[in-house]
C-alpha cells in the first residue's frame, strides 16, 4: 500500500493514500463500535454497582465508611491507572490490554457475588475491578481517536457517553431484585465478553494515518470541511508531558478533572446511598452524563471547548444547589431534574478535555498528556466520596457547588500554550 506525508500550514504531519479496509480488512466504523461496546460494559463497574451499594451494605452489614471506602478505592484506581495504561497503548498493545481488562472487568463485578467480606470486595472489585474498567477506558478513547483524527470530539463524545448510559439497565434491573448474587455473575459474564470481543476487532492505525477520502491541508483550512475552524485553534507546536506541564495548562486541566470528578462522585455516592429507591436517581445521573458527553462533543466544535467546558462546570456547580432543595424539600421530582442536570455538567467536562488537551498540546501526544489529565479524578474523587461523610447535607452540598463555580472562574485562565503576549501600543 502506497502512502504520502504530507503537512498542513501548521505544520502538522498526515500519512495520507491508505483506507482502512486496506489496513485491517473492515471499515473503520467497527473501531468506534467496538470501543462503544466497550466502554458502555464497563460503565456498569461505576454507576452498576454505585446503586446496588445500599443492599450490598445492608446484607453484609457494612458500615457507612467501609462502603464508600470500597467505591473510594475503585476510583482511586480506575483513575490512577490511566498513565501506565497510555504508555502501554503507545507500545503497541492495545488488543492485549483490552484482553486483560476483560478478565479484570469480570472478576471485579462477580466478587460481590461471592464475598461479602470488605477486604475481598476491596480486592476483588475496587482494585481488580478499577484498574479494568481504567484500562477500557484509555485504550477505547485511543482507539476512536486515533481512527477518526478528524472527529475526535464528537467520536470522544459518542465513546466516554456509553460509559455513562450503558450502565443504565443494570441499574434498574440489579436495584429491582435486590441485588441478588446471580445478578453480578450475568453481569460479569455480559462484561466479559463485551469487552474481549472488542480486544479482538481493534487494532491501531499507523502512525500519523489520516482517512484517504479528505485532503487533509484543505480540512485545516476550509471551515466548510472542518466546523472546529475558528473556535478551536489547533496547538502552534507539539507538546510532550514535560512540556505540557511546564506551561501550566496541564496542571490546571488536572485541577479542573478533580474538580469535575469531585461533584461526580459526591453525586452519584450521596444518590447510591441515600437509602431505598436510589435505582431512579442514580440511572437518571447516568443517563444524563452519557448523553451529555455525546452532544457537547459535537456542540464544542462550533462554540468552543474552552467555553463548554467552562459552562459544563458552572452548570455542575449550580445543579449542586438543586440537589440540596430537592433532597432538603422531600421534593423527588426536583432531585430527579437537579441529578440530570449535574450530571450532564460533570460528564461533559471528562469528554471535552481529550479534545482540548489534542487541540492545545498537539496530535501526537494526546492519550499521554490525556492520561495525565484524567488522574486527576483519582484525588477530586476521593475528595467528593468524603463530602458525602461530611456531617450536614448543607454544608457538603455547598462545599461541592462552589467547587463547580470556582472552576469554572479557574477555567476562564485557561489559554493555548505558546501563544506570544501581545503588548499594548506605546509599551
Amino acid at each position: 500500500m502506497e502512502y504520502t506525508l504530507v503537512s498542513d500550514f501548521h505544520g502538522r504531519q498526515y500519512r495520507v493514500g491508505e483506507n482502512s479496509t486496506e489496513l485491517i480488512g473492515r471499515s473503520r466504523a467497527w473501531m468506534l463500535r467496538a470501543p462503544w461496546a466497550a466502554m458502555a460494559a464497563a460503565g456498569l463497574l461505576q454507576y452498576g454497582i454505585a446503586a446496588t451499594l445500599p443492599a450490598l451494605a445492608r446484607t453484609n452489614g457494612w458500615s457507612s465508611t467501609e462502603t464508600l471506602c470500597v467505591l473510594g478505592v475503585w476510583v482511586a484506581c480506575q483513575a490512577g491507572v490511566a498513565v501506565p495504561a497510555t504508555w502501554l497503548y503507545r507500545r503497541g498493545a492495545p488488543r492485549r490490554l483490552l484482553a486483560f481488562a476483560a478478565v479484570l472487568c469480570g472478576i471485579g463485578l462477580a466478587t460481590p457475588a461471592h464475598t461479602g467480606n470488605v477486604a475481598g470486595v476491596l480486592l476483588g472489585y475496587s482494585v481488580l475491578g478499577g484498574l479494568g474498567a481504567g484500562l477500557v477506558y484509555v485504550v477505547c478513547i485511543g482507539v476512536a481517536t486515533e481512527w477518526f483524527p478528524e472527529r475526535i470530539a464528537s467520536v470522544t463524545g459518542a465513546v466516554s457517553g456509553a460509559f455513562g448510559y450503558g450502565a443504565v439497565p443494570f441499574v434498574l434491573v440489579a436495584s429491582g431484585v435486590d441485588a441478588r448474587p446471580v445478578v453480578f455473575d450475568v453481569a460479569a459474564v455480559l462484561v466479559f465478553g463485551a469487552v474481549v470481543s472488542a480486544a479482538l476487532v481493534v487494532r491501531r492505525p499507523p502512525e500519523h494515518w489520516w482517512p484517504a477520502q479528505l485532503d487533509p491541508r484543505l480540512w485545516a483550512l476550509d471551515r466548510r470541511l472542518n466546523r472546529s475552524i475558528p473556535n478551536n485553534a489547533p496547538a502552534i507546536r507539539a507538546h510532550g508531558p514535560a512540556d505540557a506541564l511546564r506551561s501550566g495548562m496541564l496542571p490546571l486541566m488536572w485541577a479542573l478533572v478533580g474538580i469535575l470528578a469531585a461533584m461526580a462522585l459526591f453525586d452519584l455516592a450521596y444518590l447510591g446511598t441515600s437509602g431505598s429507591g436510589v435505582a431512579v436517581p442514580v440511572a437518571v445521573l447516568a443517563f444524563a452524563t452519557g448523553l451529555a458527553r455525546v452532544v457537547t462533543g459535537r456542540l464544542s466544535d462550533r462554540v468552543g471547548r474552552r467555553r463548554m467546558l467552562m459552562a459544563a462546570l458552572l452548570l455542575g456547580g449550580l445543579a449542586q444547589f438543586g440537589l440540596l432543595a430537592g433532597v432538603s424539600g422531600d421534593r423527588p421530582v426536583a432531585v430527579l431534574l437537579s441529578a440530570a442536570v449535574a450530571g450532564a455538567g460533570t460528564g461533559a467536562g471528562y469528554s471535552l478535555l481529550v479534545g482540548l488537551v489534542r487541540d492545545w498540546f498537539g496530535d501526537e501526544a494526546t492519550l499521554p498528556n490525556y492520561g495525565l489529565v484524567y488522574t486527576g479524578k483519582a484525588v477530586g474523587g476521593v475528595a467528593g466520596l468524603l463530602l458525602v461523610a461530611a456531617p450536614g447535607n448543607h454544608v457538603a452540598f455547598a462545599v461541592a457547588g462552589l467547587l463547580g463555580i470556582g472552576g469554572a472562574l479557574a477555567a476562564t485562565v485557561l489559554r493555548r500554550p505558546g501563544r506570544p503576549g501581545l503588548p499594548l501600543p506605546g509599551r
